[in-house]
């Protein structure tokens, strides 16, 4: 005879309940980062630059809007100009001053791009600068290229 509580219950009249074994899990393959990946860089502008930066897209965008059609945002521009000043790296003064103003704009980098100043042997690590001093130092140099005579045909090409 078997008794209600579980206690009292012989131990050789115990049914073991097996465990279920899980499946074998296969193993995760790691992925591959996307080729268009961006990443976003704000740096600090002080009231000039921000208004430079602001009337040089205005001016950009009548000029694209009349061949494309479509719009040119604040944030394409400033990528634009960081772009030509990496690429154009001979025209930044490293020796600009620099103070975090609290007011940013944004830049996005494709991550190729991004790698030439916050990778491991990027420009803020040579230069032993933040990578928001190393996007304003090019961003301030590129806009005192254009006020010196650079033409701004030559960044968009």
């Amino acid at each position: 005879m078997e008794s209600l509580n579980p206690m009292f219950q012989d131990t050789q009249s115990k049914k073991i309940i097996s465990k279920k074994k899980e499946p074998e899990s296969f193993p995760k393959k790691k992925r591959e980062t996307r080729s268009d990946k961006c990443h976003n860089i704000k740096f600090p502008v002080t009231p000039i630059m921000q208004m430079k930066l602001r009337t040089l897209c205005k001016q950009m965008n009548r000029f694209l809007q009349s061949k494309e059609g479509q719009p040119l945002t604040q944030t394409a521009f400033n990528t634009t100009l960081l772009q030509f000043g990496l690429s154009h790296i001979e025209i930044v003064d490293w020796v600009l001053d620099y103070k975090d103003t609290k007011t940013y704009m944004h830049t996005m980098l494709k991550e190729n791009k991004y790698k030439e100043i916050g990778g491991p042997y990027g420009l803020a690590i040579q230069k032993q600068f933040s990578e928001r001093r190393a996007v304003f130092i090019i961003m301030a140099s590129v806009l005192l290229w254009i006020e010196k005579g650079g033409s701004l045909a030559e960044i968009l090409q």
